[in-house]
């Protein structure tokens, strides 16, 4: 009842039909893309930095497609708040649990490693729904204001954890025998590019989160990649596996075949990457 007041305003929008929310916003989309959008400048930058061969027309086109995709985020976002088990079930489609149910078997952390693409809020709040063992989500806590609180609220209905980067090394060092899923996103900026681990993404030398391989080689843990894709009405989920164990992995693989996996989903639809993050920041 205390979230339920608290966010009043999108408990009344998750309650609207969804053909209405999605006129609300095509129109928010018609009057407010001509003048200005969040980090619209940001978005041009990485765009042309990543297709330097596409026209200032391609260019644009992506641009403004990606700005639909990210409301339409936002759109399968809201509902969250008030839809069933059973609804979300319905609107989520996992490609291969055959590979989870394997993994399951070694009864150790399973790394998720995934990116900010298609409706990647949804799948994370969805997974713990198909998935009978633990599901945790590893983030950077923002500072805390209304909209964190909400969206921390809506990850967690329907089972997921939320666990801080800076709680992580000691959470998985006490779950090392049993199956854990730990959902990691790694397309951020590294806070620090001088130790990251570098590697050509998008056809740029590009300094890339190293998290993931780190735990995965300490601690001899299965690595798999988390394709999401936002097919309309419809979330296809679909998982690759990297390796079985980061320990038997080659310095540097676990990272390059993620940059590899992530860059041909966004080569084959670069609208539903978040391009307004600052990744190429001062990189000539």
């Amino acid at each position: 009842m205390k979230n339920s007041t608290k966010y009043l305003p999108f408990y009344l929008l998750a309650s609207i039909p969804r053909p209405i929310l999605h006129g609300l916003l095509n129109l928010l989309f018609i009057l407010l893309y001509p003048i200005i959008f969040y980090r619209k400048k940001v978005v041009l930058y990485n765009l042309r930095k990543a297709f330097p061969t596409h026209t200032l027309k391609k260019i644009n086109e992506i641009q403004k497609a990606f700005y639909r995709q990210f409301l339409k985020n936002f759109e399968d976002l809201i509902p969250l708040l008030i839809q069933s088990k059973k609804a979300v079930y319905k609107s989520v489609e996992i490609k291969n649990m055959e590979l989870l149910n394997e993994l399951m078997l070694l009864n150790k952390p399973i790394i998720i490693i995934t990116a900010h693409y298609g409706s990647w809020e949804k799948a994370f709040s969805a997974l713990p729904i198909f998935i009978n063992k633990p599901v945790g989500l590893v983030y950077t806590p923002v500072k805390s204001n209304y909209f964190s609180a909400l969206l921390l609220h809506i990850r967690t209905r329907f089972g997921l954890n939320l666990i801080t980067r800076y709680t992580f090394k000691e959470h998985i060092g006490a779950h090392l025998n049993q199956t854990y899923f730990y959902i990691m996103p790694s397309d951020q900026r590294p806070v620090d590019p001088k130790k990251s681990f570098w590697t050509p993404f998008l056809g740029i030398e590009t300094p890339l989160l190293f998290g993931v391989e780190k735990h995965a080689v300490q601690y001899h843990l299965p690595a798999i990649y988390l394709h999401v894709k936002d097919m309309g009405h419809q979330c296809h989920i679909n998982f690759s596996l990297i390796c079985k164990s980061g320990k038997e992995t080659e310095y540097g693989f676990i990272t390059k075949k993620y940059a590899e996996l992530l860059e041909k989903q966004i080569v084959d639809d670069p609208t539903q990457w978040l391009w307004s993050h600052r990744r190429w920041k001062e990189i000539v």
